[in-house]
């Protein structure tokens, strides 16, 4: 696997080896996380949004009609197991091959070590993966492609001063966690305002012309922290999927006594370790969404995602929120995740 400094760079680095440059176009998820595209409209190309099913699984038929009408060639597919759910892609595999479009597998959300096998990364031309996202550290990005199609590696690696800043950061992150989760005593004071019904105020979609304000050219070259990838290979990597797993299936436990709240994946498969707890908010999104946000119950959703003609992606921008399911969640801080979130839902009917 090569270094990269995020995984957004190692993508960026996929989709140039895969030809992807001025005059061609990428074909990514309607629903996506906006570093996704970053890479695609740093090189200049155009990128298309394909239909995603409810469980954020490739429609392949919609895949192939954007393909056979896009303006300009495909070079690549963009394929994501979103949220560490794997999504079957050999179907989009054989097709990609036929067409002889190469097929990018997005593992960002994935646990990619090797004392934790999910199965995942094998099928595209080129995988890219985020360790930061499950470690305690601040950057790392990782690629891996077919021998056919050749990458060449990060030529610049860190200072030794970006590395004991590094160090220092991830120390401070190790002390506090990356749950964002208040201490007990740090309870809602503030209301929430009355709900405004559909969108919220000033909300509004990204277009999509140019990367986001955290791509940084700089980086596309550079391989990341030294340090972060030691830690990274010598971190008990077994017993952060099972704690993950553990504060997944206790969100699930609370969820199902939530009114109009339903878990995207409600099955835990065996092997899957989870990045984040997805939940669709049925009705009253924007009501609920900030009686989350105003209990203090941590959370994101992709609201700055790129338009698309995709319905599942339109209900899921608004109404699809993350919750954490961090290993550094303890034992008193879920407890009061779950205590206020769901004084938060079952307070709205």
């Amino acid at each position: 696997m090569l270094p990269f400094a995020m995984g957004r760079y190692a993508l960026h680095a996929a989709l140039k080896a895969s030809g992807v440059g001025p005059g061609t176009c990428v074909l990514a998820p309607a629903y996506h996380c906006r570093s996704m595209i970053d890479g695609a409209l740093a090189l200049g190309a155009e990128v298309a949004f394909y239909r995603v099913t409810p469980s954020l699984g490739a429609d392949l038929d919609a895949l192939a009609k954007l393909a056979a009408h896009a303006r300009r060639p495909v070079r690549a597919v963009i394929a994501a197991h979103s949220f560490g759910f794997g999504q079957e892609l050999t179907a989009v595999g054989d097709w990609c091959q036929a067409q002889a479009i190469r097929l990018v597998e997005d593992c960002s959300h994935v646990l990619v070590h090797p004392v934790v096998p999910t199965g995942l990364g094998l099928t595209g031309d080129f995988g890219i993966a985020s360790p930061n996202k499950f470690f305690p550290v601040e950057n790392g990005g990782l690629l891996w492609h077919r021998p056919q199609w050749p990458v060449p590696p990060a030529a610049r690696g860190s200072s030794p001063l970006d590395e004991l800043r590094g160090a220092w950061h991830t120390l401070q992150r190790a002390r506090v966690g990356r749950a964002g989760v208040p201490a007990a005593d740090q309870t809602a004071l503030v209301q929430p305002p009355a709900a405004t019904g559909g969108l919220e105020a000033g909300d509004s979609e990204c277009t999509a012309v140019g990367p986001s304000d955290n791509f940084d050219a700089r980086l596309c070259n550079a391989s990341g922290q030294a340090g972060a990838r030691w830690l990274a290979a010598h971190t008990d990597a077994a017993a952060m999927a099972a704690q993950r797993r553990r504060r997944y299936q206790q969100w699930m436990d609370a969820a199902r006594q939530w009114p109009e709240v339903q878990a995207l994946y409600p099955a835990l498969p065996a092997q899957v370790v989870p990045y984040m707890v997805p939940l669709f908010l049925r009705s009253r999104v924007a009501e609920r969404f900030q009686a989350l946000k105003y209990a203090r119950v941590p959370l994101g959703r992709w609201d700055d995602m790129a338009v698309s003609d995709c319905p599942v992606a339109r209900r899921y921008r608004l109404a699809l929120v993350h919750l954490p399911c961090h290993q550094s969640i303890d034992d008193h801080q879920m407890d009061w995740l779950l205590q206020a979130a769901t004084r938060a839902m079952t307070g709205i009917r």
